[in-house]
């Protein structure tokens, strides 16, 4: 799950000039091409500038784009070095180590960007769901002062879904189930939390229940590819084959690569 992504946005013009001035007369440049040739003049800029923070903290984010997850740490490494009190850089570093893997450093340095900055919230969302993964009751903690503290409606709904995240991994389905009802009272276009209402049903075998809780989902938005392959679950452990495999069709329809969809069927086939 991707929670409220954001960072320093730096705007070079003169960058998109010397880009558009050299394809001008070269074909199209890939997607992958155009990245390369971004980080090339970001690194060729900061030869030139070695002190400018933007010009880093932009390379950074180029590399980390491009799947380079250890140059992109080693130029936040050196932005903390110059301002270790900058809570943007440390949330920045959490976030590239966890896509490197490194959980547990990454929850080092979220927990390091929250102390600088309390009132910073994708770091202490993004903390909260990391521990909440790891059954961590630390995750209650700060979901708890996120509620209390921050007035914001959307992140207050994220820490009560994970709380309920919590709750279900550590196998207690009725204050799991009980916070992800108070995530559809406050915002009934949720979705992940009927989602994951309707699992904590599937697993106790409420199957009734749980197609009740997805059609909810449904009537909210009917695309939600979940809801679908969910509800074919459902009816296939109802023994329903006809139902099962319409709603694996229609989860297919609307996602051709949902993996766990094709399985479905080649099983039930």
């Amino acid at each position: 799950m991707k929670l409220f992504r954001s960072g320093i946005i730096v705007y070079f013009s003169f960058l998109i000039l010397s880009c558009n001035n050299s394809t001008k007369t070269k074909p199209p440049l890939t997607a992958s091409d155009s990245l390369k040739a971004t980080i090339q003049v970001l690194e060729g800029a900061l030869k030139q500038y070695p002190d400018s923070v933007a010009i880093r903290y932009k390379l950074a984010e180029a590399l980390a784009n491009n799947s380079q997850f250890k140059p992109a740490l080693a130029q936040i490494d050196s932005l903390i070095l110059r301002d270790s009190l900058n809570a943007v850089f440390w949330y920045q570093r959490g976030i590239l180590q966890e896509k490197n893997g490194d959980t547990a450093d990454a929850i080092g340095s979220l927990k390091a960007s929250v102390l600088r900055a309390p009132m910073f919230l994708e770091p202490a969302l993004e903390l909260t769901f990391l521990l909440a993964n790891r059954e961590d009751p630390g995750a209650l903690k700060l979901a708890d002062e996120i509620i209390r503290h921050i007035e914001n409606p959307q992140a207050v709904t994220r820490a009560r879904f994970l709380k309920g995240v919590y709750y279900s991994n550590v196998n207690d389905p009725v204050n799991a189930e009980k916070q992800f009802d108070e995530c559809i009272v406050h915002d009934y276009t949720f979705l992940d939390a009927y989602i994951e209402k309707a699992i904590i049903q599937y697993d106790q075998k409420k199957y009734d229940e749980a197609l009740k809780t997805l059609q909810r989902a449904n009537n909210v938005s009917n695309s939600f590819t979940d809801a679908y392959f969910w509800m074919g679950r459902c009816y296939e452990a109802k023994g329903n084959k006809e139902m099962a495999v319409d709603n694996y069709k229609k989860t297919l329809g609307l996602d051709p690569e949902y993996h766990e969809a094709v399985e479905a069927l080649k099983r039930l086939k």
